[in-house]
């Protein structure tokens, strides 16, 4: 069975125990009429129970909305439950089929129940401020572990796919040609780039995120790799500023846009092709694209992303929520371009 949900829990608690006070508050003096006035009093609870639950839904509405704009509507809604529930109580108590008889409408007793309850409804906002933080708390706790699974996922992938035989067959077919050649500083440079990106991709533990300067090593051995095996058809340019050097990115999140860059632009143009790494920095974002002006320029969007691409979708929605994004396509000069935007964060 599904268990009732802490709002419910917390609103049924709320009103039984403000039933409970105000009949022990009357018991304190005999008084007649006690059973039907009870009566009463459990309708005017359960009316603030239903009101409670419409409170609930105004501020889940309003949870995307600044602060003080909750706070402030709380407040309001607040003064509106009181003296809804002392005009209806005093309804209940001395208009329809009154106790004692007929009596004049008093204000200043709606305009005193209108004031005690209104603390009472705001009591229950300060609940649900409060139920709502921890329940934030505990989903952004589950997408950190999202994160951090998702992340080991990523380099998992990482060995079947981008690091996959095909890539190390052409690699040492590239590297045996140069010895063969008797290139041999080209050839030792290969090795010692392809040990290195390996070491850093095969790390037994990667951090979640990683300074921008580590990344782009990273990035920098594999496509020297891939500068072995096209040679001319591969140029690479980066424009990282100094500046960013500390800034913090998913670990391996540029790997899928490069792979994508070198499969798509450099594996199918004949033609020499530019790959362009560049991080930017404006309100407190950081702007990361890889974007090349190999062949297929010509072609239209893919439907959905691949599967590199929605790796990195995915990474991004678990660690930032709706404040990282991806965006791709092809490039009005030629090319394709994908670009990671998540907020500016310093080691």
């Amino acid at each position: 069975m599904r268990r009732p949900s802490k709002y419910l829990i917390a609103n049924v608690v709320l009103w039984t125990l403000t039933f409970l006070v105000l009949s022990a508050q009357m018991a304190t003096e005999p008084m007649p009429h006690a059973g039907q006035m009870a009566l009463r009093r459990a309708g005017m609870a359960l009316f603030g129970f239903v009101a409670c639950l419409g409170v609930s839904q105004v501020l889940a509405a309003l949870a995307d909305r600044p602060l003080w704009r909750r706070i402030a509507a709380a407040v309001g809604l607040s003064m509106v439950g009181g003296f809804a529930y002392a005009l209806l109580n005093y309804a209940a108590f001395y208009v329809v089929h009154p106790l004692w008889g007929a009596q004049p409408f008093q204000i200043w007793r709606v305009t005193y129940m209108a004031t005690v309850f209104f603390w009472t409804f705001l009591a229950w906002c300060a609940l649900y401020f409060a139920i709502r933080y921890e329940a934030d708390l505990r989903d952004r706790d589950l997408r950190l572990v999202q994160a951090q699974a998702l992340a080991m996922d990523a380099q998992n992938r990482m060995l079947r796919y981008q690091i996959n035989p095909h890539f190390l067959f052409n690699t040492l077919n590239a590297l045996s040609s140069l010895i063969l050649a008797r290139e041999n500083e080209r050839a030792e440079r290969m090795v010692l780039s392809l040990s290195s990106f390996l070491r850093h991709t095969l790390e037994a533990e990667l951090p979640d995120k990683a300074p921008l300067a580590d990344e782009i090593h990273a990035q920098r051995q594999y496509l020297s790799i891939e500068q072995a095996r096209f040679e001319d058809r591969l140029n690479y340019v980066e424009a990282i500023p100094p500046h960013l050097a500390d800034a913090l990115a998913p670990s391996l999140i540029l790997q899928p846009l490069v792979e994508n860059a070198v499969k798509y632009g450099v594996a199918c143009s004949s033609a020499p092709v530019t790959i362009e790494i560049r991080a930017e920095a404006a309100g407190g974002r950081l702007r990361l694209t890889v974007a090349d002006d190999g062949g297929g320029v010509a072609d239209p969007a893919p439907p959905r992303l691949g599967l590199g691409l929605e790796n990195v979708r995915r990474r991004l929605e678990l660690i930032y929520g709706r404040a990282g994004s991806l965006t791709c396509g092809p490039r009005p000069s030629g090319g394709f371009l994908a670009a990671v935007e998540i907020p500016l964060e310093r080691t």
